[in-house]
């Protein structure tokens, strides 16, 4: 067991772990912290609820505490892929730098813009920032980074899924180049991690666990159903089944996730949907009424799978299979948080059975199958299985005299047209006009008589 009074903080940020409760660091925390205290590069592997956030903010903030310098730019940018993150990261920040005076600033899409503007001029300590808006804000001159001490890349799995690498090596550019980088990812090893590497020197890895590695407080299962509709039948028992307070409802489509909600809120379930397309007021509201207690089933599409920080959360229930096994951790991750217990249940139609078997293929791990008493499926999954877990399609059968017999076919000469009197003969060739050696004049064709 090791508190956090160990690394040797500053006061102002143990008062703030006392009044928060703090005592008992996580894994990532105890590795971590020590290490970015001591100036150098990081590339840090942890899963989403391991406590990654404080992992980075407090070094840093300790770092700022004991080198106080009021009229630089701003001296730390937190890169995050998404506007919840964002929210979240500076929520921890202000909880951190409670007893201080270090302000973070917060640039993102879905906010007014010329509000940021005069974010960017008042130069605050920390900023907390999206790939997308930031470009734009660096493009128009609004940004100084001249004076930038540490860069921290917070899920850059994530930032790489959603395209935003050459945004982030624009980004990077734009910044002091002597200056300290912290990488924080699920995994190590997803391809694109390679293309920024670049942007650190002589890095410390530090791997807590990897992707696949962990969730093992989390149970997982599958319920087999028919059809959409099924599906929604399922929820709605599912929910009661388990007496869940707090439900978050994973769906691949924004129409999906409307349509889910509305029919829940049909069933006396207090339920609110989030999707890419929400306006960020209203996704804030939604997210705090959520975290309040007064949302009972929160339903979204990925864009939520990252950076919701939300304790407590009893149920993950997967409408549509996730579309890659990443992405499936992802979302089951918001269950089971700080090592609690957590359930994840996963939806299986018809079409769903190779997908949910990559998955389990992917991750090394097999779902339990469940049953919902009164909703039982007719589809019961493939009759036969490969080895994969895969469901096994018809065998083609291997004709090799049918085979033969086509490629004769195809090389089989046209057969001759027969003549009139029956007979097979050789047709002549017709006449051709000679053009001659190209320099004697043309010999006429006869006219027929």
């Amino acid at each position: 067991m090791t508190d956090f009074s160990q690394f040797d903080l500053h006061p102002a940020l143990n008062k703030a772990l006392d009044k928060l409760a703090f005592t008992e660091a996580t894994d990532v925390q105890i590795h971590t912290i020590p290490a970015a205290m001591k100036g150098g590069d990081l590339m840090v592997s942890a899963r989403t609820g391991s406590g990654k956030t404080a992992a980075f903010l407090l070094p840093v903030l300790h770092r700022f505490l004991l080198d106080h310098q009021p009229k630089t730019s701003t001296r730390a940018l937190i890169l995050v892929p998404t506007r919840e993150l964002a929210l979240q990261t500076e929520k921890a920040f202000e909880k951190f730098a409670a007893f201080t005076q270090l302000k973070i600033g917060r640039i993102m899409g879905g906010e007014a813009y010329k509000h940021q503007v005069a974010t960017l001029r008042r130069n605050p300590e920390f900023l907390v920032a999206t790939p997308g808006r930031l470009v734009e804000h660096i493009k128009n001159g609004n940004t100084d980074f001249t004076d930038l001490e540490v860069l921290v890349l917070d899920e850059s799995d994530r930032m790489l899924d959603m395209g935003f690498k050459d945004a982030m090596l624009l980004i990077a550019e734009a910044c002091k180049t002597e200056r300290q980088n912290l990488l924080f990812s699920a995994t190590l090893k997803h391809k694109g991690i390679g293309g920024i590497s670049g942007l650190l020197q002589n890095p410390e890895r530090i791997q807590i666990d990897d992707l696949r590695d962990g969730h093992s407080n989390i149970t997982q299962q599958r319920v087999l159903a028919d059809d959409d509709r099924h599906k929604e039948k399922l929820i709605v028992k599912l929910v009661e089944e388990e007496n869940a307070s707090r439900v978050i409802v994973f769906c691949s489509t924004r129409l999906e996730c409307q349509k889910v909600s509305n029919l829940l809120r049909a069933n006396k379930l207090v339920s609110e949907y989030i999707h890419g397309e929400v306006e960020q007021n209203q996704r804030k509201q939604v997210l705090n009424r959520f975290r309040d207690g007064k949302i009972r089933v929160l339903v979204a599409t990925d864009v939520a799978a990252r950076g919701l920080d939300i304790s407590d959360i009893d149920l993950v229930i997967n409408f549509t299979i996730a579309y890659s096994g990443d992405e499936h951790v992802h979302r089951i991750g918001r269950t089971g948080r700080a090592d609690k217990q957590g359930l994840a249940i996963t939806l299986v139609g018809p079409s769903e059975w190779n997908g949910m078997s990559r998955i389990e293929r992917y991750l090394k791990i097999r779902l339990s199958p469940r049953t919902v008493k009164g909703l039982e499926a007719n589809y019961k999954g493939p009759k036969k299985l490969k080895s994969s877990g895969k469901a096994a399609g018809p065998k083609k059968k291997k004709n090799k005299q049918a085979a033969a017999k086509g490629n004769k076919k195809t090389t089989t000469k046209k057969a001759k047209t027969p003549t009139s009197s029956g007979a097979d003969k050789t047709r002549k060739p017709e006449a051709r006009v000679s053009l001659g050696d190209g320099t004697a004049p043309l010999k006429r064709r006869k006219p027929q008589s």
